[in-house]
């Protein structure tokens, strides 16, 4: 909040200026990922319905999402996406890279940080090289349910492995950073924030379900979007599609919210500004 009442001018002047350009393009999104990003309905999707809904133009969305794979594999089999899946001349804004769950963990057999590093790393300056703007968005799984197999054991509960998958997404976003811009979209976070609820997960313990993926897609369309309160936009439109009610929304949009804070110094202003243009644009609706 501005409390100096002489920045209040330029603030005005900057608010008109990211409620006048925030919009003038749809934006074109890549989503490299597995299951966590194709299940129930695809987070991918989600994205570009809850940005539609937010009052943004609708994003050119492309998923590259081949199940039970790491970003790895992607690297090695799926960079030619990076051209074909977009029109001739255009530009990504951004890529979503979403790693093999236990990938960027310490688990015996499928753990392998720095791999997961150096495909994240390969993947986005394959992006750079088309589009050398894009932004990397890392996005953030989360850790088992707490009735898991995998506790006590490999980690002694489902706050210690997210702990790992944090670390890891922030170092990595680290790396990305010297290359490019990176940010963290913090899923697993705000599936931490719920307690690891049994509401957000499928019934093997691990994947996603419908209402898990709303907020997957939640807390990754306000961070590419730069939209810190999600809970005033009506995703009703969504409901038939994912088979979500009210009580999905509340739950999901508070969760998110808890993860999704602006930024430090201007890029929280600017963030924040943005949100107030997002938001005022959504009252009007």
């Amino acid at each position: 909040m501005l409390t100096n009442k002489r920045s209040a001018p330029l603030a005005a002047i900057v608010l008109l200026a990211v409620a006048s350009t925030a919009d003038a393009e749809p934006k074109s999104l890549l989503f490299y990922g597995n299951s966590f990003t194709g299940n129930a309905g695809g987070v991918h999707l989600m994205v570009r319905d809850i940005a539609t809904a937010a009052g943004h133009e609708t994003p050119h969305i492309y998923g590259r999402i081949v199940s039970g794979q790491t970003l790895q594999y992607h690297l090695a089999t799926g960079t030619s996406v990076i051209t074909s899946g977009i029109p001739a001349g255009d530009r990504w804004d951004a890529v979503v890279l979403q790693e093999y769950s236990t990938r960027p963990t310490t688990h015996p057999t499928d753990g392998n940080v720095p791999a997961f590093r150096a495909a994240a790393q390969g993947l986005y300056q394959a992006v750079l090289d088309h589009s050398p703007d894009a932004q990397a968005v890392l996005y953030e799984t989360w850790a088992r349910n707490p009735g898991h197999h995998f506790y006590p054991g490999i980690w002694s509960g489902a706050p210690e492995m997210q702990a790992q998958l944090r670390e890891n997404y922030n170092s990595a976003s680290d790396l990305l950073n010297t290359i490019g811009t990176s940010e963290v979209a913090r899923v697993g976070d705000a599936f931490e924030a719920g307690g690891f609820d049994n509401s957000l997960y499928a019934g093997d313990l691990y994947h996603q379900n419908n209402r898990g993926a709303l907020l997957a897609a939640l807390v990754i369309y306000g961070t590419i979007y730069d939209d810190i309160t999600t809970s005033d936009i009506d995703l009703t439109p969504l409901m038939t599609s994912y088979g979500l009610d009210q009580d999905d929304f509340a739950f999901a949009t508070n969760l998110a919210d808890t993860v999704l804070v602006p930024g430090p110094g201007g890029a929280g202003l600017l963030a924040g500004l943005g949100v107030l243009a997002a938001r005022r644009r959504r009252s009007r609706d």
